[in-house]
């Protein structure tokens, strides 16, 4: 196996943080954590498995104005790209000066 896939980026509003590693003893057969925030205000959107959560289960939405939710896991290339859309959706809808 190569080693872990990393991205950290500069986007519109913000910076992009994803590290994900094949590991079999996680749900999926990855530990992954994605996360979009802004360096100085904070977590914008976070993805992640990192603990299983009796109400969530094992893969969650973190969000910074609303609640955590659920998340389906079909394979890391479908999270990643639901990911950049949430990302996406959020640009467009947040206000630019």
């Amino acid at each position: 196996m190569a080693g872990p896939l990393e991205l950290n980026r500069a986007v519109p509003g913000g910076r992009v943080e994803m590290f994900a590693i094949l590991d079999a003893s996680y749900p999926g057969g990855w530990f992954y954590r994605f996360q979009y925030y802004h360096p100085e205000d904070g977590e914008i959107l976070r993805y992640d498995n990192a603990h299983d959560d009796d109400t969530l289960g094992n893969h969650h939405r973190h969000v910074a104005d609303g609640e955590d939710t659920a998340l389906a896991f079909q394979s890391l290339v479908a999270h990643v790209s639901l990911f950049f859309t949430e990302i996406a959706r959020i640009i467009e809808e947040t206000p630019h000066d």
